[in-house]
């Protein structure tokens, strides 16, 4: 059995990522709350001020005192070269121009040199000469202006939105009051808190958390980081609110620090609360039969006792090794036998265990080193010999004297450490048999702590087997079973071997579904459905088992499910097929598992008694419980029980039933009895009736209240129903011996009469329908013929 720890490593890790997430929020927020955000909006800004766009083309207007003629239309620009010069003192120029000296050409073909003055926000470029002023295009095309030049007009650039700031800062609400704070820094935790939740999870699954873990590790992390950076931001921002606030009155909780502390505290009580390790252990139970102790020093304590002689039973108590010995005679004793004997049992492989028959065979495995000795399994007709993954292995051990065996995966030391009993019986046996799936090399088991067989990097599987003989020798060299797993890709199909219920079973009437339990020889994943049709195209799907460990005691993988639609009083279809977990291409069966359920109709119990009242003569009289059953799953076949209380178990199979008809002998004393039954057919239909009776004991003999002649014939009347006989010679018979008096009415049977002899004696016995009558010896009446 294999057990694994949960690593200190994977604590680490969580522990790594809490702290690093959480801090690089914070660092983060508080980066963009300073103003980072901001500062990079205005430095975009500013460059994107000082790029000259094109501009386009517009009209100058016309000046009528022009002495140059019309103005052109040009385009503002920079003149076609332009020098640094220094400021010289001009009228009209106003402050904030840039100064050059180039020169321009006017309309008319004049051209001048003189001072360039450059309008830093508009672009536009005006020539300075001899106190005019004149519009200058690209090209050095110049046009008059007057005496004075546009004032320079310094436009703010309208305040960019920080979005990062708002976003990840807490301002999205704004800053001016408490609930504007308030607001956006749980918007801004929130955003936070998503964001290091869900980078925590997928780095916790790149370390190797499972989906639980990682969201366990995730939350946490997202949960602190929303607290953490929330309480941080506040902080923060509520500097724009001035002295005095709620925030600035509890400076810790609202600072870097105390976020992060707070924050981390949350995280880490979440994480605690919520992460889990899982893994799986196997814990086998086994109900043995007791053992006797090893050996057989305790075996002579069964001779001490002189009055309670040594059984055989008693001796092998005391010891495996204990026998009794001079069996028979007077000198039974209980002894050690052969306690000189040290040699452990000889195990030999058994041929006739292995299957499947005609198949596989056993072939001295030279891997082994001598004094260990072992077996390989191999299979005819296949390269190198190895099975096929999923076969339904056994294979077998002869001893050279009774013996138990173990069996384990591992080789490890000693024979009480060996991890199971050999075919799951600790019996002292010449001959013991072992079961076991193949396991496949193509199936990765998932999971941790399974008691899965190492198959090893050559695709070989080996168990270990030990013996222990009565006086508690065993093996200390392991005999070793080998075998190889076909390492070719898995074309085999799944194959169902069965269910829990049979095909053509009844289902209970008025029940339109029931569990179901399909039985599959490898992993494998399983569907249904009430139509024949591909795997695919089916549209129930069933839980099924896949580990190497959850196979049943018939070494089969288990799928469970639940069929629905079931109809009373018809055949119901189900068919099944599965599809396995195959590496690469995964093997659907080509055919479907069919299953027949048979709805029925209610059970009825036509008929149930006695009735009435039963006279008995005795202390108790034996009385016959009967009932009838009819329709329900087949044909009113059924098995009924019965009860004293109608809320009872009713756990009292009747003696006679399983059929349409059933009964119970009981022996009753007097008194009045009710009777309850209840009737279970095969598809689980019940049915329940019941009966009342009383048994009434009659132990008074009949009384011949009356004796007459009328005519010729000689009448008795008795005071109850009765039979009477009579003798001629004396009283001295029993009743089946004297003639019998004929009824007058065969209904009430209380006049008797025969024919009148008149030189006869009649000795007359008469005797109720309880059995009541005289002694053997005594009559009911004496009647002669001449006094008649």
């Amino acid at each position: 059995m294999k057990r694994k720890k949960i690593k200190f490593k994977t604590k680490m890790i969580a522990s790594f990522e809490m702290i690093l997430m959480i801090s690089l929020s914070f660092a983060v927020a508080g980066i963009l709350n300073s103003g980072l955000g901001s500062a990079l909006m205005t430095d975009a800004t500013e460059a994107a001020s000082t790029m000259t766009p094109p501009q386009p083309e517009v009209q100058a207007p016309v000046d009528w005192s022009n002495p140059f003629g019309p103005t052109p239309s040009v385009t503002q620009g920079a003149p076609a070269s332009v020098s640094p010069y220094a400021a010289p003192n001009l009228p009209g120029a106003l402050p904030g121009y840039k100064i050059g000296e180039g020169t321009w050409t006017l309309a008319n073909g004049e051209e001048f040199t003189g001072t360039i003055l450059t309008n830093p926000s508009t672009g536009a470029q005006y020539g300075y000469y001899d106190g005019w002023y004149y519009t200058v295009d690209k090209t050095g095309v110049g046009a008059y202006s007057g005496e004075t030049i546009p004032a320079i007009t310094k436009t703010t650039p309208p305040a960019q939105a920080d979005l990062l700031g708002s976003i990840f800062g807490g301002k999205m609400l704004g800053t001016a009051t408490a609930g504007q704070v308030f607001g956006g820094a749980l918007i801004s935790g929130a955003v936070w808190g998503a964001i290091v939740g869900g980078g925590a999870y997928f780095i916790a699954k790149m370390f190797g958390q499972t989906d639980k873990q990682a969201a366990s590790i995730g939350m946490g992390l997202g949960a602190g980081t929303f607290v953490g950076s929330s309480l941080y931001l506040m902080g923060a921002n509520a500097a724009a609110l001035g002295p005095g606030n709620f925030f600035a009155a509890h400076p810790f909780i609202f600072s870097a620090t105390g976020g992060l502390l707070i924050g981390g505290g949350i995280a880490a009580a979440i994480i605690i609360l919520t992460y889990k390790k899982e893994k799986k252990e196997i814990i086998q139970f086994q109900c043995l039969p007791w053992e006797a102790p090893t050996g057989g020093r305790k075996c002579e304590e069964c001779n001490e006792d002189p009055l309670l002689p040594c059984s055989e039973y008693r001796c092998k108590s005391l010891g495996q090794a204990c026998e009794i010995v001079n069996a028979g005679t007077a000198n039974e004793l209980c002894v050690w036998v052969h306690p000189d004997d040290t040699s452990a049992p000889m195990i030999t492989p058994w041929e006739d265990a292995l299957r499947p028959k005609d198949e596989l065979r056993y072939v001295p495995d030279n891997a082994v080193r001598p004094p260990a000795r072992g077996a390989k399994i191999t299979k005819l007709g296949e390269v190198g010999g190895c099975l096929q993954a999923y076969t339904k292995l056994q294979f077998g051990i002869t001893t050279d004297e009774p013996a138990k065996c173990r069996i384990d995966y591992n080789l490890v030391t000693g024979f009480d450490n060996m991890s199971n009993a050999f075919g799951n019986s600790l019996i002292f046996a010449y001959n013991h048999t072992q079961q076991l799936r193949v396991p496949s090399p193509f199936t990765e088991a998932d999971g941790e702590g399974e008691e899965i067989p190492e198959i090893h990097t050559d695709g070989t599987y080996s168990l270990y087997a030990r013996c222990m003989d009565a006086n508690g020798n065993y093996n200390i060299d392991a005999f070793s079973f080998r075998f190889c797993v076909g390492a070719g890709p898995d074309t085999t199909q799944p194959k169902i071997e069965g269910s829990d219920i049979n095909d053509g079973s009844p289902v209970q009437s008025g029940v339109d579904s029931v569990p179901i339990e399909v039985y599959v020889n490898e992993p494998a994943e399983c569907r249904w459905s009430r139509i024949d049709k591909d795997f695919s195209d089916m549209e129930n799907k069933m839980t099924c088992a896949t580990e190497s460990y959850q196979i049943n005691s018939e070494l089969n993988y288990v799928c469970s499910g639940t069929l629905t639609g079931i109809k009373d009083k018809q055949d119901n279809n189900f068919f099944f097929r599965c599809m396995d977990y195959g590496a690469e291409n995964r093997n659907v069966m080509t055919s479907s598992f069919p299953l027949t359920l048979k709805g029925t109709e209610e059970l009825v119990i036509t008929k149930a008694g006695p009735t009435g009242t039963i006279e008995g003569s005795t202390t108790t009289e034996t009385i016959y419980l009967t009932a009838e059953t009819a329709h329900g799953a087949n044909e009113g076949k059924s098995v009924c029980y019965f009860d004293t209380d109608s809320e009872g178990e009713f756990d009292i199979a009747m003696e006679f039933s399983d059929s349409y008809t059933h009964n119970q002998s009981l022996d009753l004393s007097a008194g009045n009895y009710i009777y309850y039954f209840q009737c279970v057919d095969d598809g689980g239909n019940a049915a329940y009736a019941n009966t009342n009776f009383t048994i009434h004991i009659d132990k008074v003999v009949p009384t011949a209240a009356r004796v007459y002649r009328d005519a010729d014939t000689l009448t008795v009347v008795t005071d109850e129903e009765a039979k009477c006989a009579y003798s001629l010679t004396s009283c001295n018979y029993n009743f089946e011996e004297g003639k019998a008096l004929i009824y007058e009415n065969a209904a009430e049977k209380i006049v008797h009469y025969t024919e009148w002899d008149s030189s006869s004696t009649y000795y007359i016995k008469c005797m109720d329908l309880q059995g009541n009558e005289p002694s053997p010896t005594a009559c009911s009446i004496i009647a002669k013929g001449s006094e008649l």
